[in-house]
């Protein structure tokens, strides 16, 4: 093929070009007669050609391949011009007139020479050919190339170039002309162009996580947000990484008002632990039966597997809260559902992309402010420890002595730092995809190792993910995704991080000649010597998910889908505790040793099939409505044992233990349930202004007894879209929408069983024919449904073209027929037994609001803010909690109140009895009884409600700005009004052992001689505080959740790069938190600060 571009007369250049021209004409005449033979037979030649959406001139090069012809054309006029051809038997003219119809080209043959050239702007114009120019651009006002460009309703297309540039030449007899601009990840546009010669034209593109907003993923199909009257919130990807990568419920949490994650001052940051998560209070008694349900591309999975799931693969996570909203999951959605959608697959050339996050962990001790060697000596004597008035009197005074050498010698060890490190985690996602219009394909592996802060402990993961999806225009579609993920941790072998609080700081870590110190004072084994001596703690989980979904359109409105997903899990744990180990000291060899092996696995599978309807009315009158039916079934397994007699920490093998302990054997369990339900839902819209949700599902499960296996959950929800009248024609009004929801959802997350009376073997009971057979659990066939009655009312508002916009609701839930273990007679074999007793109330408001402060071509800058506030109330309760209630109420030696349950307070509420302080003359605690007089004499009836351990309001507010490229995302959390029994005051101040380390209030703030008025008891006494209003705090606190700076590099740097996205962030999570209250976090682990530096790139 030969072209020339930018052929220019004028100059010796242009005539040497006129004389080559006039030898080519003498030559062509004295061959003219094989010139017009060659050239019919050329001319006649019979092609054939299969193209589509391909460039003119890969169309042109395979013609001259094919013929005898030489294309000469301009480079400039034919670039970027996209084509389809599909002929057989065709002459190169009959070729040449399909592939240039439509553009703003034209042929002319000469001889064996074909020339492509545009066609006249007069001839143009008369034949109505059109020339459009211009850029596209992102949100952010960059440059994006390789966006596609089509004429509406024709093959005719051209693409973007290196800088977001296009330009089409094209023939339309119509006076008006649409394009559509596509590209992957924005939301396609469609522009309509009314001149012939339109130049300069900008086009602005959105991303489609713009778009997520407005869609409603049910996990039983999609909902438009106008027409939703159910109460849901929709996360997405970006939303979610921004507040970090390390949990993907953590990040959730700050951005959905009424999704709670508890405290959890114990564990801290410990990367094993799994956190508890509410939606909208407490449903349950039980905290295991208040943990929402998980849907990930519609499969049921549990709290574990999400728990270890990469953000990276996440498209959007939805949070259904109301009847309306999830009451097609029916015995399943009382505590809420988490609908968790991954990445879809999307047509393109192969695109391979990577991920990839560091992330340096640094523990936080801040809240620890404990005595120094020295003052805790002191604190000793003080305390009467040295004090003996007997024949040991010697002894302690040298003892004492021993300890005031070191203290004078500068011994002062930080223990907290021992077991502690700067650990750094890392995370990395690998995605190969591509396909085109049918079939589509992506292959994703991801690498994560999650370092804790207490040394040697960790959590590994591995997984890979492939998807595969086939889709005929929407008339079939067939998709299939499985995912394997394999999870190995390890708890940290330096033991529980409470250990080293209390270790005091007189003593030696490392004797003088360097060995490490086995026993400190007090007899105190020394956990650093503990974690040599080969202990572990390890585990190892699997999961496999497989999920299949076929979609058929029989009928222009109607469709039926079938899905299958299949759940499978493993977890087998492993702990081993060395015979050479502190607390197998003075045992028999035969005792010492530990391992303990449990290995659980279970399998879930799920079918369900789905008929949906869309017709529309009239013009104005749309009806969506889907039925179908489902089935699940669910097994689990366990088995575990203990075995002792472990001679050596190099033989940590069951293998090599002798013996069980006494009177322990191997222990298992098995659960299997079935459930089954048939489910239909219709909504009506009217005018686009009122719109109609119902939904009703007849479930069943096999936990129940057969007379109560069945029951019905429904919903009802109603929907006005107020800014659609015409009363309410304001021009800054983009959405008003009031809605409201009433249904019944159910839970049924307890184990399986319930109903039937089950037995267990009695080795005891050895009879000639048999071993005998004992209750295990009285079974109960009258059992029901929980119930939960939600009512929900909400209000939505956008203003000002999207630069306003909150949300408000109010929700009342009642839940009834909770499952409650009931006392009775020791002469039925067993003590207690499940029955229908309980029930909740749980009350709340929510607001969700944004606004966008400053938005232009170069900056934008918002701010969200979202609140929550939840009341809880116990309506009713059974007999066994009442007699449990009692028990509690006369415990003694109780670190924190206990959770006494009685009717119309909260589950949570924290109860204790008045304190008047410390008697200056005694050192003694003053009580004040319920009926106001001062006592010496403390007595737990006389208890008072002093607030909720649930803040009265909690939520987040954030600030999010970008220019040009870079973003700046700033997110706090608050918690107002939260009532907290201060457990540092209870075990490190007061309460404190003084053979331990305490905080430094125990120093100066306890009682030490008559006349002293402090807070605190007299110094000497060591006894457990009893429970009373001098550890009660009302807490008010903020804390700086993330701090990130990101930056998107430009189209230009990426293109030289060979790379189609870049984009590095640094991020920083707890910069910083204050508290109107003193207290220790982080018991047995303590919490940490982390940096991140991730980098995304797509080449």
């Amino acid at each position: 093929m030969k072209k020339k571009p930018n052929v220019r007369a004028g100059g010796w250049s242009a005539l040497k070009k006129i004389c080559t021209i006039m030898k080519l004409c003498l030559i062509l005449s004295l061959f003219a007669v094989f010139s017009v033979s060659a050239g019919s037979m050329a001319q006649n030649a019979k092609l054939s050609m299969e193209k589509k959406s391909v460039s003119l001139i890969e169309v042109l090069n395979e013609l001259s391949e094919k013929s005898d012809y030489e294309f000469f054309y301009n480079d400039n006029e034919v670039k970027g011009v996209k084509v389809s051809v599909s002929v057989k038997d065709a002459t190169v003219s009959e070729i040449l007139d399909h592939v240039l119809q439509g553009t703003a080209l034209k042929y002319q043959i000469v001889d064996h020479v074909i020339v492509i050239s545009p066609q006249k702007d007069e001839q143009a114009q008369e034949k109505g050919v059109w020339r459009v120019s211009g850029i596209v651009k992102d949100q952010h006002g960059v440059p994006l190339p390789g966006v596609t460009i089509i004429l509406k309703g024709s093959s005719t297309g051209t693409a973007t170039d290196a800088s977001g540039k296009f330009k089409m030449h094209f023939i339309d007899e119509n006076e008006t002309v649409t394009l559509v601009f596509s590209f992957i990840g924005m939301i396609s546009r469609e522009v309509v162009v009314k001149d012939f010669i339109k130049e300069n034209l900008e086009i602005v593109m959105h991303s489609e996580e713009e778009k997520l907003d407005e869609v409603i993923v049910t996990g039983m199909g999609n909902k438009s947000k106008n027409s939703f009257t159910g109460s849901a919130t929709v996360v997405s990807r970006q939303q979610l990484m921004s507040v970090g990568t390390k949990s993907l419920l953590q990040s959730l949490a700050a951005f959905v008002p009424g999704l709670q994650i508890v405290k959890n001052n114990e564990m801290g940051s410990d990367p094993n632990t799994r956190p508890e998560i509410l939606i909208r209070g407490r449903s349950s008694f039980e905290g295991s039966s208040n943990v929402p349900t998980f849907i990930v591309d519609g499969a049921e999975v549990d709290l574990d597997y999400v728990f270890d799931m990469d953000m990276n693969d996440v498209e959007t996570v939805t949070v259904l809260k109301d009847a309306s909203a999830s009451a097609l999951y029916g015995s399943k959605a009382a505590k809420g559902v988490v609908v968790i959608t991954t990445k879809p697959l999307r047509a393109g050339k192969l695109r391979v992309s990577y991920s990839g996050t560091l992330r340096t962990s640094i523990p936080d001790v801040r809240d620890y402010d404990l005595l120094n060697a020295a003052e805790k000596l002191e604190y000793e004597r003080l305390a009467g420890v040295y004090d003996d008035n007997g024949k040991f009197q010697y002894e302690k005074d040298t003892e004492y002595n021993e300890k005031f050498k070191r203290v004078r010698e500068g011994v002062d060890t930080d223990w907290l730092s021992k077991p502690l490190r700067n650990s750094v985690s890392q995370n990395h996602n690998l995605n190969i995809a591509g396909g085109d219009e049918y079939i589509r394909y992506s292959l994703g592996a991801r690498y994560g190792s999650e370092q804790g802060v207490m040394e040697k402990s960790k959590r590994d993961r591995y997984s890979l993910n492939f998807r595969l999806s086939y889709n005929k225009q929407d008339k079939v579609y067939v998709s299939n995704s499985t995912t394997i993920t394999s999870v190995n941790s390890e708890e940290s072998p330096y033991g529980t991080f409470n250990k080293y609080v209390e270790l005091n700081p007189y003593d030696r870590a490392y004797n003088l000649d360097g060995s490490l110190n086995k026993v400190l004072s007090f007899n105190v084994p020394n956990p650093l010597f503990e974690a040599t001596l080969g202990s572990y703690d390890r585990s190892e989980q699997f999961y496999l998910n497989n999920v299949l979904d076929l979609r058929v359109e029989v009928l222009p409105g109607f469709r039926v889908e079938g899905f299958f997903s299949l759940n499978k899990s493993k977890d087998d744990t492993e702990k081993f505790t060395s015979p050479e180990a502190h607390e197998f000291n003075n045992k028999e060899a035969s005792e010492s040793g530990r391992i303990e092996i449990s290995n659980k696995k279970s399998m879930t599978y799920e079918g369900r099939v789905t008929l949906s309807y869309n017709k529309m009315f009239g013009t104005g009158t749309l009806l969506n409505a889907m039925g179908g039916a489902n089935i699940q079934s669910s097994e689990n397994n366990g088995n575990g044992y203990t075995a002792v007699g472990l001679y050596s920490d190099k033989l940590g093998h069951p293998a090599f233990a002798t013996r069980y302990p006494e009177g322990a054997t191997p222990q298992g369990s098995q659960g299997l349930e079935r459930s089954m339900g048939l489910f239909l839902n219709a909504n009506v819209i009217y005018d686009d202004r009122y719109f109609a949700d119902a939904s009703i599902r007849y479930e069943g499960s096999s936990k129940f007894g057969e007379d109560q296996r069945f029951t019905p959950f429904w919903s009802l929800g109603l929907g006005w879209n107020i800014h659609k009248e015409k009363f309410l024609n304001m021009s800054g009004t983009d959405r008003i929408k009031l809605r409201g929801s009433l249904g019944y959802t159910g839970n049924a997350s307890f184990s399986p069983y319930q109903a039937m009376t089950t037995y267990k073997y009695d080795a005891g009971l050895d009879y000639d024919k048999g071993i005998g057979a004992i209750p295990m659990a009285i079974g109960n066939p009258d059992l029901k449904w929980e119930r939960a009655l939600t009512y929900n009312v909400g209000l939505d508002v956008v203003l000002f073209k999207n630069r306003l916009d909150f949300t408000l609701e109010y929700y009342n839930k009642t839940t009834d027929n909770l499952l409650l273990d009931v006392a009775k007679a020791p002469s039925v074999g067993t003590t207690t037994a499940k029955e229908n007793m309980g029930k909740l109330l749980n009350t709340g408001i929510e607001l969700q609001t944004r606004v966008v402060a400053i938005s232009n071509k170069y900056l934008n800058w918002s701010l969200s803010l979202n609140m929550q506030h939840n009341e809880n109330k116990i309506k009713k309760i059974s007999n066994a909690l009442e007699k449990m209630n009692e028990e509690l109420n006369t415990a003694e030696g109780t670190l924190l109140p206990p959770p006494v349950y009685v009717e119309g307070e909260s589950l949570s509420a924290v109860k204790a009895v008045k304190s008047g302080g410390i008697d200056p003359a005694t050192g003694q605690e003053v009580f004040i009884d319920r009926f106001g007089n001062p006592t010496f004499v403390y007595n737990y009836w006389d208890k008072r409600t002093y607030g909720d351990s649930d803040p009265t309001l909690s939520g987040t507010f954030g600030t999010y700005l970008t220019f040009k490229g870079f973003s700046l995302n700033m997110l706090f959390n608050y918690e107002l009004g939260a009532t907290i029994y201060n457990q540092t005051l209870v075990t490190r101040v007061e309460g404190a052992n003084p053979q331990r380390n305490a905080d430094k209030r125990v120093f100066h703030s306890r009682w030490k001689k008559v006349g002293d008025r402090v807070k605190y008891k007299n110094i000497a006494d060591q006894t457990t505080p009893d429970i009373t209003s001098r550890f009660v705090r009302d807490e008010y606190m903020v804390n700086m959740q993330s701090l990130s700076l990101s930056y998107d590099f430009t189209p230009e740097i990426c293109q030289k790069l060979y790379l189609s996205r870049l984009r590095v962030e640094f991020l920083m999570n707890d910069v910083f938190r204050a508290s109107t209250i003193k207290q220790e976090r982080g018991f047995s682990y303590p919490f940490a600060w982390s940096f991140e530096f991730s980098l995304s790139a797509a080449f």
